[in-house]
């Protein structure tokens, strides 16, 4: 993995940004933080050999990107580890939302929770996250990866 580990003030700067852009108080001291050069952040536990990290695919948890406007875009695994926590850019939405925003389409919430226009939100429906999205005016634009999209029912090629 081409990454370079976060240095401990490197990851409270992220701690920050996550607490400004989701209201969570994250604490990464636990583990090891690295970013590559496309800004995607890994999350690994300290105990892994760091010898191994170099010669890795990739190691830990994907935990998001960040972007140059000081916000975070976070990934399926990422917005279950800091939604439990969060206490704004929440959206929620109903059951068959969830299933539109899975599968990659636009959907739209049923409640709000201290959101700003035109940003990542957190996808929660129930007591589970699903992933972020960007709010707009009257829909919520999936950022759920290809790869990772359920898909209901096959479409004519």
């Amino acid at each position: 993995m081409q990454a370079k580990k976060m240095s401990e003030n490197e990851k409270r700067e992220l701690e920050k940004i996550v607490e400004k852009n989701y209201g969570a108080e994250l604490d990464l001291s636990g583990f090891d933080c690295y970013i590559n050069n496309r800004n995607e952040i890994y999350v690994v536990s300290k105990s892994v050999d760091e010898r191994l990290i170099p010669i890795a695919s990739y190691a830990g948890m994907y935990f998001g990107r960040l972007k140059r406007n000081g916000k975070i875009q976070l990934s399926v695994e990422g917005s279950q580890f800091v939604g439990k926590l969060a206490n704004k850019n929440i959206a929620i939405v109903d059951d068959e939302n969830i299933s539109r925003y899975m599968e990659g389409l636009e959907c739209k919430w049923s409640e709000l929770i201290n959101c700003e226009v035109n940003n990542f939100v957190l996808i929660k429906n129930g007591n589970d996250f699903f992933g972020s999205g960007i709010l707009r005016e009257d829909k919520i634009e999936s950022l759920v990866p290809k790869a990772r999209r359920i898909m209901k029912t096959m479409r004519k090629v």
